[in-house]
């Protein structure tokens, strides 16, 4: 309680906006703190939202407008977090401060936070509750699945009533429908004798309900329902839906999808056009020119905006830069454009100032640098994590002689340039063409490889 009551005297000071979150990451001072929000659950997609720093005491607040009940991420240095907002409400939170900043990866490493004096009619409340007694629940229950099936339907039927009765009364239909399809995909997903059939599931998981795109259990549901759906279809309509890829009429391509039976509606048929493109991309079945067209004609004509959105995020999960592509158009700030220049290669290099290999890795840099510097140029760019370097990340950016970059994470360059760990190097050819995604960087690798004999053979005219 003396805790909370400083907490509650230091933020006093603070304006209160709709949703507030009052944070503590003490082994994260002066970082920054980024906030996302999570677009739509078929690419996982997450758009920045807010962002603020971690002061010198090492606490942190963040005001955002109200959006309904909403998942959101915070990431702070290598760390994130993710929770639920709803509005009005105001949440104190801490990161654990021994998770901070210890894997070395852009994407960052997952951890749990920490409310404090959390209300019982907030959605993370509920959430956590219910889901610690579900899987208490389903760890016991699994076990007579097979030695007791008798034992173990009883327990999945009393389990059921039991929820219910619990959250009767409870008037958040976002709640009642993360517990609805939580248990849906946890235990009804389960094979044993006298499990619901897929028609069944159907008829009370999605024939009736709307789309619910914010909703990540119903979401995770529908992923897992509609898994695999191309292939599941009835030769009559898959047969159809296989030539409109071909010809690229995504029109069509939609009405063959309503022709099932477990297709609700027009915009459902949409959705699950998308997931269907989504999949056969990736399985290289079918043509990714005339997937990507399809996708294209939907965040085009789509009267649902939740399905352009998706449609957008798609295009650009397609788009991830390969080596042969040409580097995309990027600037780093208002002035500089990354790009080969002057007849000379492009070597770009991420990494993080405070990762402790990072100093040796730039002396390597450095006699590379001034070898071939008539023949390439040289950039570095690093994530902006902290609003003041500690004396080590100041040293090592101190001995970097070329131009460098602090990027925030919400630039759309990280995304681009399919940059998942640091540090990452990327080649580029006078004629900006990328040659090497991930190109070799100035230290042996697993096979004592580096990227000198590469740069030797572009300064003899070999390359």
């Amino acid at each position: 309680m003396r805790h909370l009551l400083i907490l509650f005297l230091l933020w006093g000071q603070y304006s209160k906006g709709n949703t507030t979150i009052y944070g503590t990451a003490s082994g994260a001072k002066n970082a920054y703190v980024y906030v996302s929000l999570v677009e739509d659950y078929l690419t996982n997609t997450e758009t920045l939202i807010y962002n603020t720093v971690v002061n010198s005491e090492g606490r942190f607040v963040i005001e955002l407008e109200d959006l309904g009940i909403r998942k959101i991420v915070i990431r702070i240095q290598n760390s994130y977090s993710k929770l639920y907002i709803q509005n009005g409400a105001t949440y104190f939170v801490e990161f654990p401060g021994e998770n901070i900043d210890i894997i070395p990866y852009f994407s960052g490493s997952e951890t749990e936070i920490l409310f404090f004096n959390l209300d019982s009619t907030d959605i993370n409340y509920k959430i956590l509750g219910f889901e610690a007694w579900m899987d208490d629940e389903i760890a016991s229950l699994y076990i007579l699945k097979d030695v007791e099936p008798v034992k173990f339907v009883e327990g999945v039927l009393q389990f059921k009533t039991e929820i219910q009765a619990t959250y009767a009364a409870d008037t958040s239909n976002y709640f009642k429908n993360y517990i609805k399809y939580s248990l849906g995909k946890n235990l009804d997903n389960i094979q044993y004798f006298g499990a619901p059939t897929r028609k069944s599931k159907y008829e009370f998981f999605i024939k009736n309900e709307p789309l619910q795109y914010h909703n990540p259990a119903y979401m995770d549901y529908v992923n897992d329902f509609y898994d695999g759906y191309l292939f599941q279809l009835d030769q009559m309509i898959r047969k159809p839906l296989i030539q409109s890829v071909y010809s690229s009429n995504a029109a069509h391509m939609i009405t063959a999808i309503e022709f099932d039976s477990l297709i609700p509606n027009h915009k459902f048929a949409e959705f699950i056009a998308l997931k269907i493109i989504q999949q056969e991309y990736y399985s290289g079945n079918l043509p990714k020119n005339n997937l990507i067209d399809l996708t294209n004609q939907i965040r085009l004509n789509s009267p649902y905006s939740n399905n352009q959105k998706i449609a957008t995020n798609l295009i650009q999960e397609f788009y991830t830069i390969t080596t042969g592509d040409q580097l995309p158009i990027i600037y780093l700030n208002e002035q500089y454009q990354l790009k080969a220049k002057h007849q000379r290669y492009l070597y770009i290099h991420f990494f993080d100032p405070n990762n402790p290999n990072s100093l040796s890795e730039i002396s390597a840099l450095k006699r590379l640098q001034i070898k071939y510097n008539n023949e390439i140029e040289f950039v570095t760019i690093y994530l902006n994590q902290n609003a003041l370097m500690n004396d080590f990340s100041k040293r090592v950016l101190d001995n970097i002689i070329w131009k460098s970059f602090s990027i925030n994470y919400g630039h759309s360059l990280w995304k681009s340039l399919n940059v998942g760990s640091f540090p990452y190097y990327i080649l580029v050819n006078p004629n900006q063409t990328i040659i090497g995604l991930p190109a070799l960087g100035p230290n042996p690798n697993g096979s004592y490889e580096t990227i000198e004999k590469t740069f030797y053979d572009i300064k003899k005219g070999k390359y």
